[in-house]
């Protein structure tokens, strides 16, 4: 009976051991979703920020440079907001928290399942806490929309409730 009794916790342990595991694999998934979501805005920002930036300013070269003098303001107040907002620092930081959680992942996808430990998943359960403290706070919208995007394609998009659609279409915008 002592025996059972040990083979059961043991089963019991393990257990709990893979669903840390697999609960800290999909919010390394859910991270990796989310930056690569906001490295995409931020990059979209950035260029079309650019690029309007770049077809005003060529236009202030035209013959009709004196009646134009919005069209400076315009140039003038774009280059000021890629230079409060730093979409390219923005981008750049989404880009590396990404990898990051996506390395996570892949570590967490390496170890075979029997060679799991209480050490290897309070590791893993770590070096996610890590990276969470050094992102920035995350829109709540934008979050839902990656568990839920995470939810379905392992299977479970019930888990997770789809936001509005007003909200998802400002997302990227609003928490």
């Amino acid at each position: 009976m002592n025996t059972q009794a040990t083979a059961v916790e043991s089963d019991e342990r393990a257990d709990a051991l893979w669903s840390q595991r697999c609960a800290t694999l999909r919010n390394a998934w859910v991270q990796v979703r989310y930056h690569r979501r906001r490295q995409r805005f931020f990059d979209l920002i950035d260029k079309g920020t650019k690029g309007i930036t770049l077809i005003l300013g060529a236009s202030l070269f035209g013959k009709h440079l004196a009646t134009l003098n919005w069209v400076a303001t315009g140039i003038s107040a774009l280059g000021l907001m890629a230079l409060v907002f730093g979409y390219g620092d923005r981008k750049q930081t989404h880009k590396e928290l990404a990898e990051q959680a996506g390395k996570l992942a892949a570590d967490i996808e390496q170890l075979p399942a029997f060679e799991l430990s209480p050490k290897q998943t309070a590791a893993w359960t770590a070096e996610y806490v890590r990276l969470c403290a050094k992102a920035p706070p995350p829109l709540k919208t934008l979050s839902l929309i990656c568990e839920r995007e995470q939810s379905t394609a392992d299977g479970y998009p019930e888990h997770v409730p789809q936001a509005p659609w007003l909200r998802r279409v400002l997302a990227d915008f609003k928490s």
